[in-house]
């Protein structure tokens, strides 16, 4: 279908030249059809790469929403260092698609902004929810300290974050080594004594 594969073409060409220089009438080449034929299926260049923003998006938290799923019957402390695997397993696993993402979200348009803000917030509030449910099953089985939710949610969501960008900067090996690092250091902070092993 003509508007995927613009899709497509454009987080491709997104990975490789950043958003400046990945234009229509390149993209359009590459697709194989008439710059104005673009125009069918997206008001503009914006709103083309903010369909391919929210597209990486969602793909990428209804990964990680399977992947729990996966572990229902897991105790907190697997399903928390089990989203953390997923997530390298999914960045790691599709290196242009990260690169896409990396590049569209440092180097927004000013005109993006709030677009892009709220795109992320609203996507990002599914994720809050199912580790809201994650910690205070923790914390009503006693695995994790009883601690506000919130504070539990942002805190691995900085961890998330932080892992992130982790795989964008370090080769494979030492990745997964520091998130080992950083993952004991985390479970240590806030689980109960008698679960820290």
């Amino acid at each position: 279908m003509t508007k995927n594969k613009i899709k497509k073409i454009a987080s491709k060409q997104l990975a490789e030249k950043g958003y400046e220089q990945a234009t229509l009438s390149s993209i359009a080449k590459e697709v194989g059809i008439k710059t104005p034929s673009i125009y069918a299926f997206f008001k503009n260049k914006e709103d083309l790469f903010m369909t391919v923003y929210r597209d990486m998006l969602e793909d990428y938290y209804q990964y990680i929403q399977h992947s729990i799923e996966q572990v229902t019957a897991g105790n907190v402390k697997e399903k928390l260092y089990r989203i953390l695997q997923e997530l390298s397993h999914y960045h790691l696993s599709q290196p242009e698609k990260t690169q896409s993402y990396m590049r569209l979200a440092l180097s927004f348009p000013p005109t993006f902004n709030q677009e892009v803000k709220d795109t992320f917030n609203e996507l990002e509030q599914h994720l809050c929810e199912i580790l809201h449910e994650i910690f205070l099953d923790g914390i009503n089985k006693r695995e994790i300290k009883n601690q506000p939710l919130d504070d539990l949610v942002a805190s691995f969501l900085c961890v998330m974050d932080g892992v992130f960008l982790e795989l964008i900067y370090y080769p494979e090996d030492k990745y997964r080594k520091r998130l080992e690092q950083v993952w004991n250091v985390y479970w240590l902070g806030i689980s109960t004594p008698l679960n820290q092993n």
